[in-house]
C-alpha cells in the first residue's frame, strides 16, 4: 500500500495509542442510506399466522425475585406500560398526540410505577393483533430479560449456579420457539441506515427519550446485579435508579441508542449472545418505531417493512453464521465485534479497534479509559474494574485508575473491582463528597504507585489480610512489592495517583460521526 507524507505523520501519531488507519480502504467511511427493499417472499411460516399465542417462561425457583429489588422491578413494570402505550396510541391515530397528551399519561405512570408487571396485550391491543409475529419476537425476548434478572436477584443461588442457569435460560430461549433474536453482532450502523431511520427521533424526540431512557435502564441492570449481594444490589440501585429517574429518561440529546455492553460490559463478556440479543431487540423496536413514523410510507408499506425488519434480526436469517464474519457485499451480515468484546456490533464509522462514545470520543475498548494500558481479558486473576458515574460505565485496569476516573467525576460512583477471588467483586459506592463505603467486611488494598504499564502489579484489591498478604509472598521476587502495607478503604480512598504517563488518546477519522452534516453522513 502506498502512504503520503501526510498519512505517515498521521500513523505515527495514532499508532501512540495502538491504532491506525489508512488513507484509503481502512479508513471507516458512513454507510449510504439504503433504498427501500421489499421482504423476502419466503418469510417464516409462523409470521404469517395472525395468532398472538401464549408465551410461557422456564421453570425456577428463582421466578419473580426480581421484587426483592422492588423499586427496581416497579420501574421496569412501568417500562412495559410506557411502550404499549405509545405504540396503541400510534396504531389507533394518536400519533399527533403523542408528545403531549401521550408523553404526560406515559410520564405519570414512569412516575408512579405499578406494583405488578402487566399484561402488555391489554394495554396494546389493537397493536397486538395488527402486529401479532412482531408481539411474539417482542414477548419471547422480554421473558429471557425478565429470567435473567429474576436469576440474578436471587438469594438463594450461588455465583456458579447462577451462571449455569443463566447459560440454561440462553438455550431455552434460543431453541424452544422460532421466534429467537440473533445473538450474532450485528452491524448498527448499517441497521440505522434504512430509508426511514430517525424519523421517530427527529419527529418525537421526547418520546425518543423515554425509549432510549428504557434501553439504558434495560442495560446497566446487569453488572448491577451481576456478582453482588442482595444488600448491594439494593445499595447500588438507589443510585443507578436515581440517575434512570432524574436524567435518563429524559435525555434528548443521546447520538444513539444506548448500548448493552456501554451499561454492562463485564456482564457483556460473560454472556455476550445475551447481550448481543438484547441490543439486536431494542435496535428493532427502533426500526419499527421510524417505520410507523415515517410519513412516506403508506399502511402497506409500513407493515411490509415492519416484516422485513423483523426478518433481519432473526436468528434464523442468520443460521449457520459466526461472530466476526463478514459479508463484503451485504452490510446486514457484518458480525464483526470489537476486539476483547464478542457481546457489541460495529457502530457508526467504527472498527474492530475504536469506536465513538458520546461525551468521550473516540475509544480503543481493548484499553483502559484511564491509562490506556491494554485490559485483561477476564477478571480471573485478580485484575480489572468498571467505574460508573453520571450514566455511563468504563473499564479500567487497576483499582487506582478506578478511584482516580471517579474521583474526575461530579455526583455519585460506583466501582466494580476484581479480587483474588473470581466470585466475589468488590463493590464501593461514593456519595456526593466521594467517600466510599462497601458492605464487605474489611477490604484490603495494595498500592506502591509506578508506571501504569505494570500497574496491574501494584494496584489492587483483596478481600481479606490474608489474601493481600498471599500475594505479596508469591510475589517476592517483585522488588516494587517489597515494604508494601495493606491499605484500608479509608486509607485508600484518601489517597490520589498521579497523572498516568501511559494515556494516549485516540484520534478516529472524524471527531464525531454522529455529528457530520446528513450529505456526507448519508
Amino acid at each position: 500500500m502506498n502512504w503520503t507524507a501526510t498519512t505517515c505523520a498521521a500513523l505515527a501519531l495514532v499508532s501512540a495509542a495502538g491504532l491506525a488507519f489508512s488513507q484509503e480502504e481502512e479508513t471507516p467511511k458512513p454507510i449510504p442510506r439504503q433504498a427501500l427493499e421489499p421482504p423476502p417472499k419466503e418469510l417464516p411460516r409462523w409470521m404469517r399466522d395472525p395468532r398472538l399465542g401464549e408465551i410461557y417462561p422456564r421453570r425456577g425457583r428463582y421466578n419473580f425475585d426480581v421484587y426483592r429489588i422492588e423499586p427496581l422491578a416497579r420501574d421496569l413494570n412501568a417500562i412495559a406500560v410506557g411502550h404499549s402505550m405509545v405504540y396503541e396510541a400510534i396504531v389507533t391515530g394518536g400519533a399527533e398526540r403523542l408528545e403531549t397528551q401521550t408523553y404526560a399519561i406515559v410520564d405519570r405512570v414512569l412516575r408512579h410505577p405499578p406494583k405488578l408487571m402487566p399484561a402488555e396485550r391489554s394495554i396494546s391491543p389493537t397493536f397486538g393483533r395488527k402486529y401479532a409475529f412482531l408481539e411474539k419476537v417482542f414477548d419471547w425476548t422480554h421473558v429471557l430479560h425478565a429470567q435473567t434478572v429474576d436469576v440474578l436477584a436471587s438469594p438463594r443461588m450461588t455465583h456458579a449456579e447462577k451462571d449455569a442457569e443463566i447459560e440454561a435460560l440462553w438455550n431455552f430461549y434460543f431453541d424452544s420457539v422460532p421466534y429467537a433474536i440473533t445473538p450474532l453482532p450485528m452491524n448498527m450502523e448499517y441497521l440505522d441506515a434504512q430509508s426511514y431511520s430517525g424519523a421517530f427521533r427527529k419527529r418525537y424526540p421526547k418520546v425518543n427519550g423515554l425509549f432510549w431512557g428504557y434501553h439504558w435502564l434495560q442495560g446497566a441492570m446487569y453488572d448491577m446485579l451481576y456478582g453482588a449481594t442482595p444488600l448491594e444490589q439494593r445499595l447500588q440501585y438507589e443510585v443507578v435508579g436515581e440517575q434512570y429517574r432524574t436524567v435518563e429518561l429524559y435525555r434528548t440529546d443521546r447520538d444513539f441508542m444506548p448500548m448493552f455492553a456501554d451499561t454492562s460490559p463485564q456482564f457483556a463478556r460473560r454472556f455476550p449472545k445475551i447481550a448481543n440479543a438484547f441490543d439486536n431487540l431494542h435496535m428493532l423496536h427502533d426500526l419499527v418505531n421510524d417505520i410507523l413514523a415515517d410519513p412516506t410510507l403508506g399502511e402497506l408499506e409500513r407493515d411490509r417493512q415492519i416484516q422485513r425488519a423483523v426478518w433481519m434480526i432473526l436468528a434464523s436469517t442468520h443460521a449457520h453464521e459466526s461472530p466476526m464474519e463478514r459479508d463484503p457485499h451485504n452490510a446486514l451480515h457484518d458480525h464483526r465485534h470489537f476486539e476483547g468484546l464478542p457481546g457489541m456490533g460495529m457502530m457508526k464509522m467504527s472498527t474492530p479497534e475504536l469506536m465513538y462514545m458520546q461525551g468521550f470520543g473516540w475509544m480503543n475498548l481493548t484499553e483502559c479509559a484511564h491509562c490506556s494500558v491494554r485490559l485483561p481479558e477476564d477478571w480471573s486473576e485478580g485484575v480489572g474494574a468498571t467505574v460508573s458515574a453520571q450514566g455511563w460505565t468504563m473499564n479500567v485496569r487497576c483499582v487506582l485508575c478506578a478511584r482516580d476516573m471517579a474521583a474526575e467525576t461530579p455526583g455519585r460512583a460506583i466501582l466494580r473491582i476484581a479480587t483474588e477471588d473470581p466470585t466475589q467483586i468488590l463493590i464501593l459506592i461514593s456519595d456526593e463528597e466521594g467517600h466510599w463505603s462497601s458492605v464487605r467486611k474489611d477490604p484490603v488494598f495494595l498500592e506502591v504507585e509506578g508506571s501504569h504499564a505494570d500497574c496491574s502489579d501494584w494496584s489492587r484489591a483483596f478481600t481479606s489480610r490474608a489474601a493481600f498478604d498471599a500475594y505479596l509472598k508469591a510475589n517476592a521476587d517483585n522488588p516494587d512489592l517489597k515494604g508494601a502495607k495493606p491499605l484500608t478503604l479509608e486509607e485508600w480512598s484518601e489517597r490520589e495517583g498521579k497523572k498516568p504517563d501511559t494515556y494516549a488518546r485516540p484520534k478516529g477519522p472524524v471527531p464525531n460521526p454522529y455529528r457530520i452534516e446528513e450529505g456526507e453522513a448519508r
